[in-house]
């Protein structure tokens, strides 16, 4: 039987938040002191489903009516997103995200696997307008669900064993289609809106599966072709050029030549982490060059690394390199 919340075109309050994330997982926190505790938070339609055990359904299309950042740990299993419109600021295990769609971009799927617990942080700003429909999958229902039996099975096995692996692909209209479809279902009364649901996801589903056993197989290899290898440094070359700074990861893989998760893979195999990652600690080690050898300012370092916040660029250098920006600049002068 389904059980969650269901807040349709209407205001949701913060206690509401609080009780849909409870259906996905504990520990559900908001970082940033609001306005008013009884203050809307969002306006739309935002929906969390338990389908069945280990089967849950996120939809929204709201708009964020106030500044808000929110945490909560996620569990183990898959995570399946399509964003329609929009994009979130969030991260998982410190890892940033980088979902969403902007305009004129094709929907993407992506896909991300946890094996353990993990902290997801999100922050929201006003004015955010936002239409997603997120379904996750607990170690337990795949294993009940007959992954064994799918083609690609290899695949599938080893991205669902690895922490924070990612698989992005370009939605299909079809997938697209029943996204949308989950976002409004029929209220006539004619049928289960939760078996409504459920078929949905689980087209949503087998087609992501489809998709990473086919486009996926990749990610099996641990080395990279010639081919590859000359690839991963031509978008090397253009990542190096101030002028990347500004294109999306969208924007960077058509530059290139190349899909999305196509770029993604490579960096994996290669670095062992997204392309965000790689840039992240690119622009961490020249800040930290910049430091010991010129004696530049720690506000400037943070602002070449990419950082509005010093406070943020010190917490993410020290944890990258063991000393504060502050030590290192140091080191200049000694």
């Amino acid at each position: 039987m389904s059980t969650g919340c269901n807040i349709r075109d209407n205001d949701v309050l913060a206690n509401d938040l609080q009780d849909c994330a409870a259906v996905t997982g504990p520990g559900f926190q908001l970082l940033r002191p609001l306005t008013s505790s009884r203050a809307a938070v969002l306006h739309g339609d935002h929906r969390m489903t338990r389908l069945r055990t280990g089967l849950n359904v996120h939809t929204s299309d709201t708009v964020t009516l106030q500044d808000i950042a929110t945490t909560i740990e996620q569990p183990p299993g898959l995570t399946l997103m399509l964003f329609l419109d929009g994009g979130v600021d969030a991260t998982i295990g410190g890892v940033p995200l980088n979902v969403g769609r902007h305009e004129n971009e094709p929907v993407r799927g992506v896909m991300i696997s946890r094996t353990r617990p993990d902290r997801f942080v999100r922050h929201a700003r006003k004015g955010d307008r936002l239409r997603k429909v997120i379904v996750t999958m607990s170690p337990q229902w795949l294993a009940e669900s007959g992954i064994d039996d799918i083609a690609g099975r290899e695949t599938v096995r080893a991205f669902c064993n690895t922490h924070l692996a990612r698989f992005d692909w370009v939605a299909s209209p079809a997938m697209i289609a029943i996204a949308e479809q989950m976002l409004h279902p029929p209220h006539d009364g004619s049928f289960s809106e939760s078996l409504y649901l459920e078929s949905r996801a689980l087209d949503l589903v087998a087609e992501a599966f489809a998709a990473l056993a086919g486009e996926g197989r990749e990610a099996l290899r641990t080395e990279l072709s010639p081919v590859e290898q000359r690839r991963l440094q031509a978008i090397k070359d253009v990542l190096a050029d101030p002028e990347a700074d500004g294109l999306s990861l969208d924007q960077l893989a058509r530059q290139c030549g190349v899909s999305l998760s196509k770029m993604q893979r490579l960096f994996r195999l290669a670095h062992g982490g997204t392309v965000s990652e790689y840039v992240r600690s690119t622009r961490l080690v020249r800040a930290r060059q910049l430091l010991e050898r010129e004696g530049i300012t720690v506000a400037e370092a943070a602002h070449l690394a990419g950082y509005s916040s010093p406070a943020n660029f010190a917490t993410a250098f020290k944890r990258a390199f063991g000393i504060s920006p502050r030590e290192a600049r140091r080191s200049a002068r000694a």
